[in-house]
């Protein structure tokens, strides 16, 4: 009966020694960036004996979720030795001091309640004891404003080619010569003159409206601060009357007049453009006669496109039907051979130096719990006419209590074209 009663007590003094490694967190602090909740739980750990070791694991478990920091390890001298004479290494050590537990956890994640769980596994001679303390964890009741790090900003040239086929990246450039003219119909923005004549007449079959629709197009890509425009390529066409054929290179002095225009309304270098004599506009003859109204236009497609020399496929078309098809093509369809188009534009997007500069601040407010707001706005300030900047100084001055200072940072940011900033508007306008 002695002999039970104590080792009944050298148990209980065992557990008692144990439970006194048990640590609870300290503080925790709960911050919301990148549409996520950023969970920091602050534990501090004395100084290990020398034959005990201490893992800890937090965890924060919502409705529909359970995320655990990585398991830290604290370890005594004798336990480091003993463990390194058994296994052959030494695991990764945590040192005694104030020790941070991050859990990021997606907002959609995010329940009514969270708890936040700490795991104590201590381990010496007398034995092994898990033990866990759990405690409500109370998210800020500010709004969640967007504070997501910068990417390099989508150019207008890029939105632009999403719209066009005849606008692309420079990383596609193929220089411009006969082999390779782009399809005709890649291209809406096509100019029309008068037979025989390479003169560009505002006037003449909506030339006006085309040349200041593309002229507004290539101005506005000019005018992005993020892109530039490094080829414009010009196309020229004729048709296979009389008239053009005795014409040399009439399709170059059609591109070179489009030219002009456009260096006039845009201001462009000559040496951005490039021009070419397309010839016939063979596509464009074939889509004619193949749709058109005339017995076998199919059969005298397949017979043109057969012919490679240009010259005899002039000769075929002429003797097609006793000059028929000629004559129809001269009543209806040639005046669309008459041409010249912007066949492509190629543009380079310009590195984002603010980018990294933006990271840096948003960087800041993430993972600093005091940040030196003042020093962030005199950062931001310097690129006071950027979006991104506008809606990261927006989101300062809310957490500062500006609600009017953030609601106009937001506004005139989202009016820039800022997504997230106009997100962040319309929260915290309905906290009004």
């Amino acid at each position: 009966m002695k002999r039970k009663r104590v080792f009944f007590l050298f148990l209980l003094m065992m557990t008692a020694a144990l439970h006194a490694r048990i640590i609870v967190p300290d503080n925790y602090t709960a911050v919301h960036s990148d549409s996520s909740w950023h969970i920091t739980m602050s534990y501090f750990v004395d100084d290990i004996p020398d034959n005990e070791q201490l893992l800890l694991t937090s965890s924060v478990c919502c409705s529909d979720t359970c995320v655990s920091d990585t398991t830290k390890c604290f370890q005594g001298k004798k336990y480091r030795k003993a463990f390194l004479k058994k296994y052959g290494y030494t695991p990764v050590l945590s040192s005694p001091g104030m020790v941070r537990c991050t859990m990021v956890i997606p907002e959609t994640m995010v329940g009514d309640s969270m708890i936040a769980v700490t795991n104590c596994t201590v381990q010496n001679k007398k034995g092994i004891l898990s033990e866990s303390d759990s405690f409500y964890i109370y998210l800020p009741e500010t709004s969640p404003l967007s504070c997501h790090r910068v990417n390099d900003a989508l150019t207008n040239a890029d939105r632009v080619a999403y719209r066009h086929r005849c606008i692309l990246p420079m990383r596609y450039y193929q220089p411009l010569d006969e082999n390779n003219i782009p399809p005709y119909n890649e291209s809406p923005f096509a100019v029309n003159y008068r037979p025989a004549s390479y003169v560009l007449e505002n006037a003449y079959m909506q030339n006006g409206n085309l040349i200041d629709t593309l002229a507004n197009l290539i101005s506005s890509m000019v005018a992005d601060s993020l892109a530039q425009i490094e080829v414009v390529q010009l196309v020229g066409y004729s048709s296979p009357d009389n008239s053009e054929r005795n014409i040399n290179n009439l399709g170059a002095k059609r591109s070179s007049s489009l030219r002009d225009k456009l260096k006039y309304h845009c201001n462009l270098p000559d040496s951005v453009f490039e021009i070419i004599d397309g010839g016939r506009n063979w596509e464009l003859i074939y889509e004619s006669i193949g749709s058109g109204n005339i017995a076998g236009g199919d059969s005298m497609v397949t017979i043109l496109r057969a012919e490679k020399a240009p010259a005899r496929r002039e000769t075929l078309i002429r003797g097609m039907m006793n000059g028929d098809v000629l004559k129809y093509l001269n009543k209806d369809r040639l005046q669309n051979q008459r041409q010249a188009c912007c066949a492509r534009i190629y543009y380079q997007n310009r590195p984002d130096s603010v980018a990294t500069e933006l990271n840096n601040v948003v960087n800041e407010l993430m993972t600093n719990e005091t940040p030196d707001y003042d020093s962030l706005r005199t950062e931001l300030a310097k690129y006071g006419d950027d979006a991104r900047a506008l809606n990261l100084m927006g989101v300062i001055d809310y957490r500062e209590h500006r609600r009017n200072a953030a609601k106009k940072a937001f506004a005139t940011s989202a009016l820039m074209g800022d997504e997230q900033a106009l997100t962040n508007l319309l929260i915290i306008t309905r906290e009004y």
